[in-house]
């Protein structure tokens, strides 16, 4: 039988609400969830999700915390030091040892749920996965059920660098050069037309196919067109496969006129491609130094372009946070050649038959 509040009772509760209204009294203490967390880092790829953070049960230890998604599960018994939450909860000493870190296989719109389990109680409760790129360093989630949509053209500073290359050619009417003509892909087409202004296009490529006219060993481009017979000098995605980028800096500055003109766009970041020639990948510092003054030339611009991310299959803890770290596809540097350099100045042990040979290994598919 259910049991009505006496006439007594119900004064005190008016008499408390009262009271508390006009503030004679401090309203009650509102009730706290049993135990606090803080997803500090996510992302997630095809596979599952990363989380780290912290958590906490105020005055009780949590002996395991168990993240579920669907049938998985991963069990943390072990709490990382967090000295920086202890001082938000200096009253609860557990909160020093709180940190946790773990990669749990899920897909996107899976539920999480922690479940906390102390000496004397458990608790679960869904979670929230944070969802504002600020808090959680821009992640992006791969699903295998996710649709393709083909981006616009990204148009940055490399793009720019190359326009500006492209204009001064054609306006100047330079003899330009271009290394790695030969088309190799549907997806790409000859740039001959692109530099209708210049005085000449020369195509160059280590194999003979349409749209190459000289063919050689790159490294010696100044051997293959002549000392200072072009005004201007470009490759697009070939340094990574030349074994020796330094001896084609060094060939660049001497195939080049003083004044004349260079840009190249590499990779900074990407997969192994036409093997076995791909032998490097180059930072925006790196393509600096190799047309930089010590090689003979003043950088116009240089940067970094078509942002990625990196997700490693081996999940260690020196490698969970790369998701979150921006990295780059491509590479470019804008230079001008300022002075020649002596004959010898830039040298390597291998001769130029061995050196022909290995570059003759670039696959001739295309």
């Amino acid at each position: 039988m259910e049991q009505r509040p006496s006439a007594l009772r119900l004064a005190a509760r008016t008499l408390r609400t009262a009271l508390t209204r006009t503030g004679l009294i401090e309203p009650p203490p509102p009730s706290r969830k049993p135990f606090v967390y803080a997803v500090e880092v996510f992302w997630c790829d095809r596979d599952g999700a990363y989380l780290e953070g912290w958590i906490h049960a105020y005055e009780r230890r949590v002996l395991t915390l168990r993240v579920a998604a669907g049938e998985d599960a991963y069990e943390i018994t072990g709490f990382a030091p967090r000295p920086d939450v202890l001082p938000h909860y200096a009253e609860f000493p557990n909160s020093a040892e709180s940190g946790f870190k773990l990669y749990l296989p899920w897909r996107a719109g899976t539920p999480v749920t922690f479940e906390v389990i102390t000496a004397d109680d458990r608790f679960v409760e869904t979670i929230e996965l944070p969802r504002s790129p600020e808090a959680t360093r821009k992640p992006y989630c791969l699903t295998d059920g996710s649709a393709w949509q083909d981006p616009k053209p990204e148009h940055g500073a490399a793009e720019q660098a190359f326009e500006d290359f492209q204009r001064a050619v054609n306006e100047r009417k330079l003899v330009v050069a271009e290394v790695g003509a030969r088309v190799v892909s549907s997806q790409m087409s000859p740039l001959r037309a692109a530099f209708a202004g210049a005085e000449r296009y020369i195509g160059m490529d280590i194999h003979a196919a349409p749209n190459v006219d000289v063919v050689g060993d790159a490294h010696y481009i100044h051997d293959l067109i002549g000392k200072e017979a072009a005004g201007a000098v470009f490759s697009l995605s070939v340094m990574e496969h030349l074994a020796q980028p330094w001896l084609f800096a060094y060939g660049v500055n001497r195939a080049l006129q003083v004044g004349g003109l260079t840009y190249h766009l590499t990779h900074q970041s990407w997969p192994l491609h036409e093997e076995p020639n791909d032998f490097w990948r180059f930072s925006d510092e790196g393509l600096k130094v190799l047309f930089g003054p010590a090689m003979g030339f003043e950088v116009i611009a240089a940067g970094l372009s078509s942002r990625v991310r990196i997700y490693p299959d081996q999940r260690q803890p020196a490698q969970a946070l790369m998701p979150l770290v921006s990295s780059f596809g491509g590479a470019f540097v804008l230079a001008r050649k300022v002075r020649d350099l002596p004959d010898g100045a830039v040298a390597w042990p291998t001769d130029r038959d061995t050196s022909e040979d290995r570059a003759k290994h670039y696959p001739q598919r295309g």
